[in-house]
């Protein structure tokens, strides 16, 4: 982590209850609790940029019944000779 800026930020008071409980529960400081949370946020954020890319895949090419069926029969061969 690079150097720490300190800022304000406002929030209901309900809000700022949650926080500490949640933050509380996890054995967090304020400042860990919040970089967590944003960790997660871009995180989330990114998962679902890729699924829009993965979704966007599939309307310029839509998989069709032949290699559905190519896929089958390749990972029906593939896993009948895994000893399970």
């Amino acid at each position: 982590m690079g150097k720490a800026v300190k800022f304000a930020v406002s929030i209901s008071g309900s809000e700022f209850k949650e926080l500490e409980v949640l933050r509380k529960k996890k054995g967090l400081s304020r400042s860990e609790f919040i970089r967590e949370t944003i960790r997660l946020w871009k995180e989330e954020k990114e998962k679902k940029r890729l699924v829009r890319v993965y979704e966007d895949g599939y309307k310029r090419v839509p998989e069709n019944l032949a290699n559905i069926e190519a896929w089958e029969k390749a990972s029906l061969s593939s896993l009948s000779r895994e000893e399970w």
